[in-house]
């Protein structure tokens, strides 16, 4: 066995015993997975060799340095800085391979179900190793411009993982044992040790996040860019529009712009929190562990990661002792002599251990606290839509469930009728006639289109989180369509509400944004699309002694036209008493509905004289299908045309006799509304996890042997 008890190896330099004074190796682990710590080595040289000294002077940052402990490797550091203190003293201090993590950004996004496995390849710029049980975990919500460590730590949180460093310096995404895996017996435990008592936690407070598209635009840049400009923007975006420069590449957070001078502009995301509070301890003073900033907590995880803080800040005693290292680790569970009396366990938080001969170590532990079983977590990473009516029964392994109501959608409003067109009508008298002479009538507006009809409202959502036992069986009613007005601008009915065992709709309420499923990313319970308005007709064509005009034709509702005017004519007869003329404007076509056109106007060859055409009655919208959403406006009738102008002359009547003149050219009729639609079926949304089944006694490799840990013992779950 080698008499060396500590050496360092810095490349082709190797210090031993002989030349390491003094060192301290740190190493930590955040027991609530809310940061990722960086273990460090400090070590104390003294080197009398010039050469030696020169080049370690001339290190690298983050190159590698290893320790070794009686020749086994303890750890894989990367270099951060060397300083000489003296002739022959010099100081190194180093990194594990966390470090490496916080010395670039990670430009996050928005993530809809991408994996843990996914997320950590994107971070991780170091090898890395992920337990398969967290691998597959989706996560959904946003994460900043920040370090690559900053980032990380924010997936563990949201998973309830812990990352350490082994001694090759890879980093080990995993649970923690909550087994006892070392006792620190009272000879290893030097005197002074002491407990520190914490403020009792009455209540942790957790922001659950969901990031939907908005439509509010924004001004994300302006002004001059150089080719590869990173544009940061202060909060998400979508749809990037560039101008006068072009978007080379780009996620939620940033664009890589091309040179130019210009603008890049892009939609917002709407930013949804709520607030998930468990009750820790009883306490006549309020003292709140409120978590904000953790953007990955969505309703798929936030109950898990609540219910994990709870049981962290249940424990309010921390252990300092100075002890003789026996091989525990940041994150292992020891047992030992309370300082006040009794037996007891703790799950170790810190270390700081200095060289020697003999490794002594200052711990610190939360005492009583053991980690949690991550079997025991329920992650809802499955989904079930309810439609109709029935029984659900809960699957095995599912002790509670997240459950959503929604009411059905509220029927439509029915689009209103439009206006008929305006008549023109000419009346002479036989007396007038029979004196002779020229008469007229204007020619007619078009009546207005009709107004669109108001979309109905999305359902009320309601959600609550349920204790239920495998096996259960609860009755659920979603709610019928609400029908939709049916004519002329009538309110549609509401929909009706949708139950799940004694949940209700009836409890939630409705919105504007409704119901955006965080899963699917489906949008539901919102308000219905308003219809569209229907066109007005056309102005019917002018008459006069020389001619007639066309009129007009009726407006467009695109991609549907307006009636075109008829052809304007003119008539005339002798019957050697007197010449008679009749001159007839064009009638006006009608206006355009949304799926139909306007009718035409009459003319020459409608035989229909001046007469406006009649205005279009719209197809009625169809129905939503989504669950809550409300009914789809009904459109607008067209407008009828107004009629054409007419002009009548006769020369005077020598002997009387003339019969009179009556001409009437009415003006279109008015297209109908269509009604509004039905709006959308009532449904529930079940959001739950499967609990993994876990088996006691000693854990077994693929041949059935026991697994043994470092110091001979079977491991037993």
């Amino acid at each position: 066995m080698s008499a060396t008890v500590n050496k360092l190896v810095y490349g082709d330099l190797t210090f031993t015993d002989d030349e390491i004074q003094d060192g301290e190796v740190y190493d930590a682990v955040a027991l609530l997975s809310d940061a990722l710590e960086i273990g460090t080595i400090n070590v104390g040289l003294y080197i009398r060799d010039e050469e030696t000294g020169a080049a370690l002077t001339a290190f690298r940052r983050n190159e590698k340095l290893l320790y070794y402990y009686r020749d086994k490797l303890r750890g894989t550091y990367y270099i951060e800085s060397i300083q000489r203190t003296g002739k022959y003293t010099y100081e190194i201090s180093a990194n594990n391979a966390v470090a490496l993590l916080e010395q670039s950004n990670h430009l996050g996004g928005i993530y809809t179900g991408q994996t843990v496995d996914e997320l950590v390849a994107e971070i991780c710029t170091i090898p890395y190793i992920i337990q398969s049980k967290f691998a597959g975990i989706k996560l959904y919500g946003w994460l900043p411009v920040a370090t690559r460590r900053a980032n990380l730590a924010q997936v563990l949180f949201a998973i309830g993982a812990h990352a350490k460093t082994d001694q090759n310096g890879v980093l080990r995404i995993e649970s923690l044992w909550d087994g006892v895996s070392n006792s620190i017996p009272p000879d290893r435990i030097f005197w002074g040790d002491k407990v520190t008592y914490e403020s009792k936690v009455t209540e942790v407070s957790v922001l659950e996040h969901q990031y939907i598209k908005g439509t509010e635009e924004a001004t994300l840049f302006e002004g001059v860019a150089e080719e590869g400009d990173i544009i940061q923007f202060e909060e998400p975006a979508y749809d990037l529009v560039a101008s006068g420069f072009s978007v080379q590449s780009s996620g939620a957070n940033y664009a890589v712009l091309s040179a130019g001078t210009g603008t890049l502009t892009g939609k917002k995301y709407v930013h949804m929190t709520r607030d998930l509070r468990v009750p820790v301890l009883e306490d006549d003073v309020d003292n709140v562990i409120e978590v904000k900033e953790a953007t990955l907590v969505s309703l798929t995880n936030s109950a898990a990661v609540a219910q994990r803080l709870a049981g962290y800040y249940q424990y309010i005693e921390a252990l300092d002792h100075e002890v003789v290292y026996g091989g525990e680790r940041p994150g292992d569970v020891v047992a030992f002599e309370h300082p006040y009396g009794g037996e007891s366990k703790g799950c170790i938080k810190d270390t700081a251990i200095t060289m020697g001969g003999r490794l002594v170590a200052s711990e610190q532990a939360v005492i009583g606290y053991v980690p949690h079983k991550f079997e025991t977590e329920e992650v809802l990473d499955e989904r079930v839509v309810l439609t109709g009516s029935g029984d659900y029964t809960v699957p095995e392994g599912v002790y509670t469930l997240t459950v959503v109501c929604i009411q059905a959608g509220t029927g439509a409003q029915a689009g209103f009728d439009g206006e008929s067109g305006g008549s023109s009508q000419l009346i002479v008298t036989s007396k007038n006639q029979n004196a002779g002479g020229s008469w007229s009538d204007s020619p007619e507006d078009g009546g207005q289109g009709g107004d669109k009809g108001s979309p109905g409202a999305g359902g009320k959502v309601y959600r609550a989180t349920i204790d239920v036992a495998p096996g259960q069986v609860i009755h659920y009613e979603c709610g019928t369509p609400g029908v939709g007005g049916a004519t002329n601008g009538a309110v549609g009915a509401a929909g009706g509400e949708t139950t799940f065992g004694d949940l209700s709709s009836a409890q939630g309420a409705s919105s504007e944004i409704g119901y955006v499923d965080p899963v699917t990313e489906e949008e539901l319970a919102k308000p219905g699309t308003e219809g569209v308005n229907g066109a007005a007709g056309g102005r019917g064509g002018q008459a006069s002694s020389r001619r007639g005009e066309y009129g007009e034709s009726g407006e467009d509702v695109p991609p549907n036209t307006g009636g075109q005017s008829g052809t304007p004519y003119k008539w005339s007869y002798d019957n050697l008493r007197s010449e008679q003329v009749r001159i007839y404007g064009g009638g006006a076509g009608g206006g355009a509905a949304l799926g139909k056109n306007g009718g035409p106007g009459g003319g020459e060859t409608s035989g229909k004289g001046a007469k406006g055409g009649d205005g279009a009655s719209p197809d009625p919208p169809e129905a939503p299908n989504k669950i809550g959403t409300g009914g789809n406006g009904g459109h607008g009738g067209g407008g009828g045309g107004g009629a054409g102008g007419v002009f009548a002359s006769a020369e005077p009547f020598e002997f009387g006799g003339a019969a009179g003149i009556w001409i009437t050219n009415d003006g279109g009729s008015a297209g109908k509304g269509s009604r509004g639609s039905n709006g959308g079926p009532g449904g529930v949304i079940l959001y739950f996890g499967v609990r993994k089944k876990l088996v006691s006694g000693p854990i077994r490799d693929k041949s059935g042997r026991a697994l043994l840990d470092r110091l001979g013992r079977r491991l037993i779950v």
